[in-house]
């Protein structure tokens, strides 16, 4: 994997002719976390879909390695923010799942002496392997999730709105999981990640691209050099990320405003 890019990428749905993307451009490389900022509705989610192959592009077209993407590929794995769990499966057996598909070959104790691995790499225990999804809290079930996306391992990592039904604890242990399985992986995939929260951006990414409305363009698009990169503690002192927080609360605002006068 050595890029993603979306190249003047519009969509509308079928017998329709209301533009939901219109004109979108990113040039996103190996290794990068992209946050994808934007009011509700303005096709944040949508993106996601065209990039997991699960929508097609009305006009323009996103390319992988230079490659057009055709159709859904196990080479892109979603995480949504309902878990996406079989819930007639055991938490284990939704990850095994989807290894069987990523790995035909291997012998199903191997798949699941993986599944158990990355259980216990999300921070949770062997035991939750033969739970239920509804025996799990939500941040567990989610966990389940990430484990069983990362399983794959992917070079595309798509992640829509993953934390945003969690508590705050939960959700700041999540994503502090997250960066860590991120930035440990040998393969530096690249995430897109779809969230309505500004300091979870600045949290996350070092790609930020903010969405106007629909038809939805790029309004504004920023990088973090790594020197810059907050963590928890320094996020509301770091003189140059508050300055950016500000600039990005500005563009959501200013776009919020045009639409509503």
């Amino acid at each position: 994997m050595e890029s993603v890019e979306v190249k003047e990428l519009s969509f509308a749905y079928e017998n329709t002719d209301t533009l939901i993307l219109k004109n979108l451009n990113m040039q996103i490389q190996e290794g990068d976390f992209v946050c994808l900022l934007g009011q509700s509705g303005c096709g944040k989610s949508t993106l996601l879909r065209l990039l997991a192959g699960l929508e097609k592009p009305t006009n323009g077209e996103i390319l992988i390695d230079g490659k057009p993407i055709k159709g859904a590929s196990l080479e892109r794995s979603v995480v949504f923010q309902d878990y996406g769990l079989f819930p007639w499966m055991t938490a284990g057996e939704n990850i095994v799942l989807a290894l069987k598909q990523k790995f035909p070959k291997q012998k199903k104790s191997e798949l699941k002496a993986i599944a158990k691995e990355m259980l216990v790499k999300v921070g949770l225990d062997e035991s939750v392997y033969g739970k239920l999804p509804k025996e799990l809290s939500g941040g567990m079930k989610q966990r389940c999730a990430i484990a069983r996306s990362f399983s794959i391992n992917p070079p595309v990592l798509l992640m829509d709105e993953p934390f945003g039904a969690l508590d705050a604890v939960t959700r700041a242990r999540l994503q502090e999981m997250v960066l860590d399985l991120w930035k440990s992986d040998e393969t530096k995939k690249i995430v897109f990640f779809v969230t309505h929260d500004v300091d979870e951006a600045l949290l996350l990414a070092n790609k930020i691209f903010v969405l106007g409305q629909k038809p939805s363009s790029v309004i504004y698009s920023c990088e973090i050099p790594e020197e810059d990169k907050p963590d928890r503690n320094s996020l509301y002192e770091n003189v140059h990320i508050m300055k950016l927080r500000n600039e990005l609360i500005k563009y959501i605002n200013q776009d919020v405003t045009e639409h509503i006068e």
